[in-house]
């Protein structure tokens, strides 16, 4: 069953692919989860978890091998807006991904770092390289922020500070939090945004009584738990628009801040 749209458009700006357990399911279950919630457009970044999970599909790609393979997808599905999802714990070849962005900069728009999955901090040396090409290309970085040892947002507002003319995402505005220690932090910090990726959105309201709603990206980890992540309540709240925005801030946090954030053309999108 489709989703009634709410707002003029949709950009979901927190998916993935990978191989769970293959590619395709995993691009088919995207694309026809999108067409099923009318999403416009979603960022996605290929998985490039550094290390095995346990009791996870994940396949372990080198960040250029993905970039690659990621391009070519994106070419043949234009309603899907690549990241580089970096690989700086076990990878030394941050040159060769710059060359390659040098010559396809355009279709690109930011980077995507996981500290979990690469089990490194945002705050680590090993992460200039990386920091320099969304410096030199001009793109943000979404970044898993959780409570676990590398994922914490002090690490990542350690680096807001220090590359203020980047933008970052911090992805789950604190996965398994009440995100609250989010709000403090986007008051100190104009280059720092958060994603709604399993938030729910009664915080938004915080957000709200913050006139903090420029801050914040519709996104949500689509489609990490299969075919029914969208259909998740905590998603259908979002499509529902349940706290009953207003037309503006909830064109906001639908599409609009993700606009700005990453620098989109909706007009050369949409042709």
């Amino acid at each position: 069953m489709k989703i009634k749209k709410k707002s003029k458009y949709i950009i979901d700006a927190h998916t993935h692919l990978g191989y769970w357990p293959t590619l395709n399911t995993s691009l088919n279950t995207l694309l026809t989860s999108m067409k099923n919630h009318n999403i416009d457009f979603s960022i996605v970044s290929f998985d490039g978890s550094e290390f095995k999970e346990p009791n996870r599909f994940n396949k372990l790609i080198p960040q250029l091998s993905a970039s690659k393979k990621l391009l070519s997808i994106v070419k043949e599905n234009k309603s899907l807006l690549p990241l580089i999802w970096i690989r700086p714990h076990t990878e030394k070849n941050s040159q060769e991904l710059e060359t390659f962005l040098e010559k396809h900069r355009d279709f690109f728009y930011g980077l995507k770092f996981h500290p979990y999955t690469s089990r490194l901090r945002i705050s680590d040396p090993r992460l200039a390289p990386y920091l320099n090409i969304a410096r030199k290309f001009n793109y943000p970085i979404l970044v898993h922020t959780a409570l676990d040892k590398y994922s914490q947002i002090k690490y990542l507002c350690e680096v807001c500070s220090l590359y203020k003319d980047i933008n970052f995402i911090a992805a789950h505005a604190i996965l398994e939090s009440d995100h609250l220690e989010t709000i403090e932090l986007l008051k100190k910090y104009s280059n720092l945004y958060i994603d709604t990726a399993w938030v729910n959105i009664s915080f938004i309201k915080n957000l709200k009584e913050e006139n903090l709603m420029d801050r914040v990206l519709f996104g949500t980890d689509n489609p990490i738990d299969g075919d029914k992540t969208l259909n998740e309540e905590i998603y259908l709240d979002y499509f529902k628009n349940k706290i009953r925005l207003n037309k503006i801030d909830y064109e906001k946090l639908m599409y609009l801040n993700a606009i700005k954030v990453y620098k989109m053309d909706l007009d050369k999108l949409k042709n």
